[in-house]
């Protein structure tokens, strides 16, 4: 009996500390992120001694906690070759979470097809709040200085992250566990709240314009309904209605003259010409896709004139090459008058140049394996909220270093574990 009644309190710690987390990354509380995973590992190894398996679960090791071992190891054998030292710890400090982040959330049996819908309709419940908050914060600015813009892209989530992307992501994250309980016919709040919540995020998911996203979602929505309408799991009357009126709001924001669709347009009208310049003038302007194909073109530069390509140029030191690169494009380095560095500081935008670049072919190569046993994660499950979350997270990872900042690691690596685990591991 007292065991079991500690178990129980362990597992009510355990939940607390989830939520905790939840509410630190919708927020984007760096500290209270870094605190609640250190406490989920201290918990998960006390549940385990609980259940006297040991300090650790040998059961829930997976290649991902593997390969990511392997990848921060790396960045220690760069500073055997790194100029900038204080440059290369700050980097191993940053990327300790590739390690940590899986540890805790894999060290023990905790969550499962059980405590993950719990855990989730918290999850949405902290995401209204912030999205809420954020839209009067908005409305408020937005009196202030009768600038639109403040509704959406960075503008609108600035109190938080100030990632757009990030933060789309994260709702498309609840938008898929709303759909899912509405195709089961399961209830998570109400069933009328559960609709109206389904429609604020979507919403808010096109006001953050992420091209990425709000594609990824639109995908997802009519395999859904297509598959809902195979299976006849729902009602053909309402996949109709859903799918009319999904298409009208889509059709309205992409072919009207608005600041979400010109974001779509501006991608589709790229100058690729453009980017062949030997050199640019300081007032050019490079939108998002012109700017990753220059990477392309910068990173094997930098590794042919370093002669680094199979150990790379080390993490210390790899910002430094692109910011001289930079340079000598004579690209936009900033202004003393306006205090800004311009593209000084600005990374590949690409964990794939950017592992190459930093620890080059090896560190590349585990980074393709990271991704590699994110995806036979998702096909051991086969489970749709995974695998529209996995492959998501993974086209992601090829349009921004996601492995450069503490938030982007947290994403990437904890919602492809979340939904992955299970107290018995089953291929279908």
């Amino acid at each position: 009996m007292p065991e079991r009644n500690n178990t129980r309190i362990i597992n009510d710690i355990l939940f607390v500390l989830y939520v905790a987390l939840f509410a630190s990354l919708i927020f984007a509380l760096r500290s209270i992120s870094s605190i609640s995973v250190a406490l989920l590992l201290a918990a998960g190894i006390v549940k385990n001694r609980i259940s006297h398996k040991g300090f650790f679960d040998r059961s829930q090791l997976n290649l991902l906690m593997i390969f990511c071992g392997l990848l921060l190891l790396l960045q220690f054998v760069s500073l055997l070759y790194t100029d900038d030292m204080e440059q290369g710890w700050k980097n191993i400090r940053l990327k300790s979470g590739l390690v940590i982040i899986p540890l805790s959330i894999c060290c023990c049996h905790y969550i499962d097809e059980t405590t993950r819908p719990k855990l989730l309709k918290w999850y949405c419940a902290i995401l209204f709040t912030a999205c809420f908050y954020a839209l009067y914060h908005a409305v408020r600015r937005y009196s202030a200085t009768h600038d639109p813009s403040v509704f959406l892209y960075h503008p609108l989530v600035s109190i938080y992250s100030g990632h757009a992307v990030q933060y789309s992501i994260l709702v498309f994250i609840s938008l898929l566990h709303m759909f899912d309980a509405l195709i089961k016919k399961e209830i998570v709040f109400n069933r009328y709240f559960d609709v109206g919540l389904i429609v604020f995020f979507l919403v808010f998911l096109f006001l953050l314009s992420s091209k990425l996203v709000i594609a990824f979602f639109l995908v997802y929505f009519f395999y859904t309904m297509i598959k809902s309408f195979l299976l006849k799991s729902i009602n053909a009357k309402f996949i109709a209605i859903s799918v009319i009126a999904l298409a009208v709001f889509s059709l309205f924001v992409f072919f009207t003259k608005n600041r979400i669709s010109n974001r779509f347009k501006e991608i589709v009208q790229t100058d690729f010409h453009f980017i062949k310049r030997e050199k640019f003038r300081p007032g050019d302007y490079f939108n998002g896709l012109q700017f990753r194909l220059l990477q392309w073109e910068f990173v094997p530069g930098i590794l042919n004139e370093t002669k680094a390509w199979l150990i790379g140029v080390s993490p210390g030191d790899a910002q430094n090459y692109l910011n001289q690169k930079y340079i000598a494009k004579n690209m936009y380095i900033g202004t003393v008058e306006r205090g800004d560095k311009g593209f000084i500081g600005y990374n590949t935008h690409d964990q794939f140049l950017e592992s190459l670049l930093e620890t080059g072919l090896i560190g590349s190569l585990l980074f393709l394996l990271i991704c590699w046993s994110l995806l036979k994660m998702a096909w051991e499950r086969k489970n749709t909220e995974l695998t529209f979350v996995t492959v998501l997270l993974l086209v992601y990872s090829f349009s921004e270093s996601v492995f450069e900042t503490q938030y982007s690691i947290f994403i990437f690596l904890f919602f492809p574990l979340f939904f992955y685990l299970t107290k018995e591991k089953k291929a279908g």
